[in-house]
């Protein structure tokens, strides 16, 4: 019989998954739009200028997205404090970090040189930052039904919004309609989580007494930020140096791809993201819960990496004949990695779990430097393709290394169904999903 906890962790997951699912459905929708709307050089410049953005918002979160996860199920009373002091020190980071960006010169290629685009590059900076934080803000209180209504309802209105913003500004209505609806989207759901699901929470579970010392959150969050920042520099960073060293016809060829696979590691995440969650509320079941997080992970990634693979050529021709010619090797290369990644997140779960989180920022800085060496040894070689050998290297070696490693201690996990007294129980914290 299926327990009350591992239900909810399927059922979280399942949210995730069709946030992200469908999400992805209407991203590669919308630049299949873009693609045929306007010309590659301004695919390549708009996505830079969103890369940007999200990698300035990402820093600005000082790790506090996995932190919610971790601990807003036991936050109790502290709940509400957690969630706005977090706001408030991200939002402040994020405004300065993006000032400095813009005023740096290194936004010239994309950013047009006027206040008004400028002033909109920076507001942009600081409400996605809020906007990736708020997600997590509903995972950690387990009201995950509602991630996929607001990521699916953000995705058709950009969906809907870029006709007209390309007719108003060709060269940046994409960014706009990439932007526009993040505004209704954060006002909607913060007025829904400091209304309701915050009281709620604080009243069905007012004991904190598993919230780690402010020493240990220091630790734990910079060591979170220090993994950050070299997974942003695998990622986010990549499509800067890509359009400096190849141009901006190439990063568009590069993008699609890397939105595609990404796309797919959303479903093995969504999970890995529940799974922490839950066992976090329920560290009795632990055993229990990283079976079923290892069952879903696995029936969807498999058909997903088989079928990508094979119908590489004709998802990219949706886009164009150019983006099937230059992108299809790349995007093969990064579905047939990302095994190896799925080996990595479910590790990193289960060092959340455990607090044992600056292992991971030493495995992301050894692997990191291995992707930028074989990036840059080939780069010169085989142009984008490069970033798939590198994916392919760097994943193989993280999968080599601590698969070993997950297996231990998966074998050191016990579960006895049986709720320890601090734990958050089904009877005394109600999940939303």
């Amino acid at each position: 019989m299926k327990s009350p906890r591992t239900g909810t962790l399927v059922s979280n997951a399942a949210a995730l998954i069709v946030s992200g699912g469908v999400s992805g459905v209407i991203g590669i929708t919308f630049w299949g739009v873009a693609a045929h709307s306007t010309s590659a050089a301004v695919i390549g410049r708009t996505s830079a200028e969103i890369a940007a953005m999200t990698l300035i918002a990402a820093l600005a979160q000082l790790s506090f997205g996995p932190t919610f996860e971790r601990f807003l199920p036991v936050a109790g009373t502290q709940t509400r404090l957690l969630v706005t002091r977090a706001y408030l020190i991200c939002t402040s980071v994020a405004l300065v970090l993006a000032i400095i960006y813009s005023l740096s010169g290194l936004a010239h290629s994309f950013i047009q040189p006027s206040f008004t685009w400028i002033a909109l590059f920076v507001a942009s900076v600081v409400i996605w930052t809020i906007f990736a934080l708020q997600d997590s803000v509903l995972v950690g209180l387990r009201a995950t039904r509602w991630v996929p209504v607001e990521n699916i309802g953000y995705g058709l209105a950009k969906l809907g919004l870029i006709p007209i913003f390309i007719m108003v500004t060709h060269s940046q209505g994409i960014f706009l309609a990439w932007i526009a609806p993040v505004i209704a989207a954060i006002i909607v759901v913060n007025w829904y989580l400091f209304r309701s699901r915050i009281p709620a929470h604080q009243a069905l579970n007012p004991s904190s007494t598993h919230l780690p010392s402010i020493r240990e959150l220091i630790s734990l969050t910079g060591a979170q930020y220090a993994t950050l920042l070299v997974s942003i520099v695998t990622s986010s960073v990549v499509t800067l140096i890509v359009i400096d060293r190849l141009g901006a016809v190439a990063n568009a060829h590069y993008y699609l791809p890397f939105q595609i696979m990404n796309g797919v590691a959303l479903f093995f995440g969504s999970v890995n993201r529940s799974f922490l969650v839950e066992a976090s509320a329920a560290p009795h079941a632990l055993r229990r819960l990283a079976q079923v997080a290892l069952r879903a992970q696995t029936t969807v990634l498999l058909p997903s990496v088989v079928f990508g693979v094979i119908l590489a050529p004709y998802i990219l021709r949706l886009f164009g004949p150019s983006y099937a010619t230059d992108g299809t090797t790349l995007l093969r290369m990064f579905l047939l990695s990302l095994p190896g990644y799925a080996v990595n997140d479910f590790y990193t779960s289960f060092a959340w779990i455990d607090r044992h989180v600056w292992r991971l920022a030493i495995r992301d800085v050894i692997a990191t430097s291995i992707y930028f060496i074989v990036l840059f040894a080939f780069i010169g070689h085989v142009g984008i393709v490069s970033i798939g050998i590198a994916s392919l290297v760097s994943s193989g070696l993280q999968a080599i290394f601590f698969l070993p490693l997950l297996v231990k201690r998966y074998r050191l996990t016990s579960n006895t169904d049986s709720p320890s007294p601090g734990d958050v129980t089904p009877g005394n914290l109600r999940p939303e999903s």
